[in-house]
């Protein structure tokens, strides 16, 4: 992108709205610069500078595919050539002119060397063959109503407030990878905590599973059978798409150890080594390549107003 107020050119970026996460923002910042919705892949590494004004500037960078086409670009310009996207009037005072660039050129374009590093890496993955991945979710239900204080039954336990809240920000992250299999426990604190992100999507109950397996219970009845699952997710053929596990604190344990021994060494750092595993609402985004290794881990809650 080139900025009408700088002239420089840098990737299309912009700033955090109101309760957006990181990735959200990432994803429509892209879609309203270049009229191109992004799929959201690996995490590249960030870029800090300095502003004009003397302010300090950290950017987050992810690799990504061509999504849905909201304009009428082509987000596949022809080998050797580039491809112009008008930015849209609204933010015309902003963007001076888009550009799709093979990577060659889009290096020389860059106006900092500051902008380089994440280039840099999406070449070391492409080289690697570990940038085409597929997102493997481990989501901890939100917070529920305590054991103590609950008169029904352990699978009956619903989300208190907090956890309603918890559940209704999870929709616009979970968009961002667009996951295609819901694999959760039937318990109603992990059913309560998908369904806002259920009831967004076109066809709700498409690629729903519900797995009595996920359950506290069926941990204990049979451990084993999480690592299978696990293991059945990391090694599905390509084209399977993105994957969402919707579970419990205790099962996070045998989740974590099933991960694990797929984990390159960067991305084993990234995994949780400690209970309580993920905090009430929070997931955990593993990035897995062809081969069914994880590459890359990342973790994330949606943005609740007051919550720490």
């Amino acid at each position: 992108m080139r900025s009408a107020r700088w002239g420089d050119w840098s990737w299309p970026k912009g700033k955090v709205a109101p309760g957006e996460t990181l990735p959200e923002c990432a994803v429509r910042e892209v879609t309203e610069e270049t009229g191109v919705r992004p799929a959201l892949g690996l995490p590249l590494p960030s870029v800090g500078y300095r502003l004009p004004d003397g302010r300090d500037k950290t950017v987050h960078y992810w690799a990504g595919t061509p999504g849905k086409l909201v304009g009428g670009l082509s987000p596949e310009p022809v080998s050797g050539s580039a491809a112009t996207a008008p930015g849209p009037a609204a933010r015309a005072e902003e963007i001076a002119e888009a550009a799709w660039l093979p990577v060659r050129e889009a290096r020389a374009r860059l106006t900092r060397e500051s902008d380089l590093p994440p280039l840099e890496a999406l070449l070391e993955h492409a080289a690697a063959g570990t940038l085409r991945t597929r997102p493997l979710i481990v989501l901890r239900h939100a917070k529920a109503r305590s054991r103590a204080h609950w008169p029904g039954t352990e699978g009956d336990r619903p989300l208190t407030s907090v956890g309603r809240s918890q559940a209704n920000a999870l929709p616009g992250l979970l968009a961002v990878w667009a996951p295609e299999h819901l694999l959760t426990s039937p318990w109603a604190r992990c059913m309560l905590t998908l369904r806002p992100y259920l009831r967004s999507r076109p066809d709700p109950d498409a690629g729903l599973e519900i797995l009595p397996l996920l359950s506290e219970q069926g941990l204990r009845n049979d451990p084993d059978r999480v690592t299978r699952l696990l293991r059945t997710v990391l090694d599905a053929p390509e084209g399977f798409g993105g994957s969402l596990v919707c579970t419990h604190r205790p099962v996070l344990e045998t989740v974590m150890a099933a991960l694990a021994p797929a984990c390159t060494p960067q991305a084993l750092a990234g995994l949780p080594a400690a209970n309580p595993w993920l905090g009430t609402g929070e997931a955990l985004v593993t990035h897995v390549a062809a081969s069914g290794r994880i590459v890359g881990v990342e973790r994330f809650r949606g943005e609740v107003p007051g919550q720490k």
